[in-house]
């Protein structure tokens, strides 16, 4: 993509005067986004692990990395065609108004780039379940919600938006970063995170449902009794 960026900057006139020249100007801006937008896609809407990781005293989902990666290279490929079309080099074809805007979105992609690179570096998906609670961490801070402060656990059926939990005593969450401080509830970042959603939100439920079976998340042997009663093996 920055190779055709280069190019694309130097040779700008010598393409766009020789019609056989013009696919090398045109073919790539359409098929990088589009090899982005399928390996994004693959991993956001594939088939995920039925299970978690048991480390630290907890039953851990670990983030998508793959999926994060895939909007990177998303949002990049987007930049770099906008870059390459409206920033450089300006062309006396291309009405002001058009530069300026694709300029603006130049830049708007550049930042959303590297938001997605501070939710790379922050773990952004990450679900730890502990036997005193759920720690989520999202790409603008972390949110600690104790089982004693959810009064309703996720619901299976909204499978298009994040599933939520609510919260009935907003008193007892401890958040760090820009989460919110005193929610009335609390999404839960399953497209960002590296497991089965319906096997995440079945687990959740049943440490809601079974207090008495909270003393062994994190261990081996609860980990054990959790995928039996899931019906997960």
């Amino acid at each position: 993509m920055l190779a055709w960026l280069a190019a694309a900057w130097q040779w700008h006139d010598t393409w766009l005067a020789n019609p056989a020249l013009e696919v090398i100007y045109f073919l790539p801006p359409l098929v990088f986004p589009v090899v982005a937008i399928v390996h994004y896609l693959r991993y956001f809407i594939g088939r995920r692990p039925v299970e978690f990781e048991v480390r630290d005293g907890a039953f851990v989902a670990p983030p998508a990395y793959q999926v994060l990666a895939g909007m990177a290279m998303t949002l990049l490929a987007g930049g770099t065609v906008s870059a390459g079309f409206f920033l450089w080099p300006p062309s006396t074809d291309v009405p002001q108004h058009l530069l300026v805007f694709g300029r603006i979105t130049v830049v708007g992609v550049l930042f959303a780039w590297l938001l997605l690179i501070v939710a790379f570096a922050r773990g952004t998906g990450r679900i730890l379940m502990r036997p005193e609670g759920l720690r989520v961490t999202y790409a603008y801070g972390t949110r600690d919600i104790p089982w004693d402060a959810i009064s309703a656990g996720p619901s299976r059926s909204a499978a298009v938006v994040e599933p939520t939990v609510r919260i009935g005593r907003p008193d007892l969450v401890r958040s760090t970063g820009l989460a919110r401080r005193h929610p009335g509830k609390a999404f839960l970042p399953a497209g960002h995170a590296w497991i089965r959603r319906e096997f995440l939100l079945d687990a959740i439920n049943y440490y809601l449902a079974t207090p008495a079976a909270r003393d062994t998340i994190g261990t081996s042997e609860g980990y054990t009794h959790l995928r039996r009663v899931l019906r997960a093996d």
